[in-house]
């Protein structure tokens, strides 16, 4: 009886966990659908392509000692990785 009782208990949390793990894995989903959509309304937008475009001259003239000493003043060391 105390056994049985112990497992209900045990059944109805897992339940109750799985619940919860399926609303955040959905709003989880939710979210990476709502960050995707946004990241390419971005992109299309001005500013998007400005800063597309920006970065691309910078990448294509990452050698140049211009814009080395642009890099190393402003603190973009994530430049040096690519």
């Amino acid at each position: 009886m105390l056994v049985q009782q112990l497992l209900k208990k045990q059944q109805l949390k897992l339940t109750v966990l799985t619940e919860q793990g399926q609303l955040q894995h959905e709003l989880l989903q939710v979210r990476k659908q709502q960050l995707a959509q946004s990241g390419r309304a971005f992109i299309g937008s001005t500013p998007g392509l400005i800063v597309s475009f920006s970065l691309g001259c910078l990448f294509q003239m990452r050698h140049n000692s211009t814009v080395k000493l642009l890099r190393s003043t402003f603190g973009l060391r994530w430049m040096t990785k690519l």
